[in-house]
């Protein structure tokens, strides 16, 4: 393997927020596999989340705008992204996953011998594997060879993705057979348009179209969490539980501006530290990691501005009064 090129693909479209939890796992992978190289596919290359280090490439791309349906349309950029992955060996990542453990980097000798591995839907936390009723893969961790028959399985499976979703926009969903069992057609519809349901029509652990030799891993390399509550497992490689992509997410943001800083590159956090504050208001730690970053780049009037709308939102915050009285008695020294 060891003249076989590898590295890890993140496909991130539609909404710079995509970009942004792209951002925070390659952040992690490059913490824990820093010679792994790392693509990102986006069509928002001038996102300040894109241009990071944690990026060792980014391709740009033109997104899907065919269905009216922006997450979906999501879905299928993602698919016809992964066959133009510029690796040999491939570990293809949602963006809305941290990597935890130092042996993801380890995991391309997998395909040494196989052609593909990837992590089973469980039914206590997969919304496609519990309404649809037949066990299917989760999509996203995929580690591929750029092989003839894993680029058929992505062509088919684009093209089966499309014809769902337009079907499902036409409201025929009645048409596919593979729905028949399911009676309410909200459903049918939602699950159409679910990029899983495609897949599992030509791979699965049932089904294999294309005769892939592969490897279905354990769930520690790709957690999505359980309802039923139960824990992550203790070996866990690959964290893809839906907090990250929630209650986590301004935190983890927020921390990985602050070493960004630390580490010297104060643009770059302060770029991500705008974002958030803006798509996020009201968060008094980022405000405050923004405030700290303007004023120490000599950005007193951006300061400024944000340290009154923390005090319009928390008034009488002494920490803001305080940090606006500096600054001001600082530039009236400097006048005089």
């Amino acid at each position: 393997m060891d003249d076989i090129s590898k590295g890890i693909v993140y496909v991130a479209t539609k909404q710079e927020r995509y970009v942004a939890e792209a951002f925070l796992s390659a952040g992690s992978a490059k913490m824990l596999a820093p010679d792994i190289p790392i693509t990102l596919f986006t069509n928002l290359v001038d996102s300040a989340f894109a241009t990071a280090p944690c990026f060792d490439n980014v391709v740009p791309v033109d997104t899907i705008e065919d269905f009216n349906r922006s997450w979906s349309e999501g879905q299928l950029d993602r698919i016809l992204c992964l066959p133009q992955s510029p690796y040999e060996y491939t570990l293809h990542l949602d963006s809305d996953t941290r990597v935890r453990d130092a042996a993801i980097g380890s995991a391309f000798s997998i395909l040494d011998d196989k052609d593909l591995a990837i992590v089973e839907c469980g039914e206590d936390n997969s919304y496609s594997r519990r309404l649809y009723g037949s066990p299917m893969f989760n999509v996203g961790f995929v580690l591929y060879r750029n092989v003839a028959k894993v680029r058929q399985l992505f062509q088919a499976w684009a093209d089966l993705t499309a014809e769902h979703f337009s079907l499902a926009r036409s409201e025929d969903e009645s048409r596919i057979e593979c729905m028949a069992h399911i009676d309410d057609p909200d459903v049918r519809r939602k699950l159409l348009f679910m990029d899983q349901i495609s897949m599992v029509q030509l791979f699965s652990p049932e089904v294999n179209q294309f005769g892939l030799d592969y490897m279905t891993l354990d769930e520690s390399w790709n957690y999505r969490g359980s309802r039923t509550g139960r824990p992550p497992p203790p070996d866990l490689k690959l964290d893809h539980h839906p907090d990250l992509r929630k209650k986590y997410f301004v935190r983890d943001l927020t921390v990985e501006a602050m070493r960004y800083h630390s580490e010297g590159q104060r643009d770059l956090a302060i770029g991500v530290l705008r974002w958030t504050d803006a798509e996020y208001p009201g968060n008094i730690n980022v405000m405050k990691f923004l405030i700290l970053c303007l004023v120490e780049g000599g950005q007193d009037d951006e300061a400024i501005a944000t340290l009154d709308r923390m005090l319009e939102q928390f008034p009488g915050y002494g920490w803001a009064e305080k940090a606006r009285a500096r600054i001001e008695s600082r530039r009236e020294q400097h006048r005089h």
